[in-house]
């Protein structure tokens, strides 16, 4: 069974995980992402997504991010494999900050789709999902050295603990959350990526936020595209048996939604 210490929840060394990476409102891509997990024929299982869930921001696709919200909360509850981490896109929900992609204001049509469902409660159920948000970790870490978080890595970082009680200083004015959940691999270097690897006791790490097209690997970082993305739409079969030694193990696990 996986232990939750505060912000990080810790895998066994066994079974199968799932990851995938910035949904977006996109209930079809979510509900394909969930059948495969189902289907998996194995015992030990779980389904780790890393964040941002709400905000379609100006895809072809419908924005269902009030219908994802109410799904995933009840799969919360459902499913003991079934995992949700903190995104960018989650934490300015709770901070209250605006979040903008391509000039518009994502938290607004946000609020929109809140009024047009929920009418003069619209309020009440933003509260109510701020508080859900509040509640997601910020990472998960197998016992075979992977860590799976949104985005980072994180400076100045000495140690998993540090992690594990990330969000104990808030989330406003909170630099190290706040660089987790928004760096992406143009403000660090590869060699950045190993020192916090080496400071969380990790080989490797898996992360979403970037858009690529399905995947890009750089150092011992995968960055992974799920819904939202620059071409293909991919997720991670990773094998928790498996000793990962480096990211090239993890390029091996990467599978594609179709």
């Amino acid at each position: 069974m996986p232990s939750q210490e505060v912000d990080v929840v810790k895998l066994p060394h066994r079974g199968l995980a799932l990851i995938a990476s910035d949904l977006h409102g996109n209930l079809k891509d979510f509900h394909k992402l969930l059948q495969i997990w189902q289907n998996t024929p194995v015992k030990d299982k779980h389904l780790i997504f890393t964040g941002d869930f709400i905000h379609a921001m100006g895809t072809k696709e419908a924005d269902n991010s009030l219908e994802l919200l109410e799904e995933i909360q009840l799969d919360c509850k459902k499913y003991p494999g079934f995992h949700l981490l903190l995104g960018n896109h989650e934490w300015a929900t709770i901070t209250g900050n605006p979040i903008y992609k391509g000039g518009v204001n994502q938290s607004l049509i946000f609020e929109k789709l809140l009024k047009d469902k929920y009418g003069s409660r619209w309020k009440v159920k933003l509260a109510e999902y701020s508080h859900f948000f509040k509640k997601l970790p910020v990472a998960v870490k197998t016992s075979k050295g992977v860590f799976i978080s949104h985005s980072g890595p994180p400076e100045n970082v000495k140690s998993l603990r540090q992690i594990m009680n990330i969000t104990r200083r808030g989330y406003s004015a909170n630099q190290s959350l706040f660089e987790l959940l928004w760096r992406r691999y143009h403000d660090y270097s590869k060699q950045d990526v190993d020192q916090f690897l080496e400071a969380v006791g990790c080989q490797a790490m898996i992360v979403g936020h970037t858009p690529v097209d399905g995947y890009k690997l750089y150092g011992n970082q995968l960055i992974i595209s799920s819904s939202y993305t620059k071409g293909r739409k991919a997720y991670v079969e990773l094998d928790l048996k498996k000793d990962i030694s480096n990211g090239g193990d993890l390029k091996k696990m990467v599978r594609y939604l179709r």
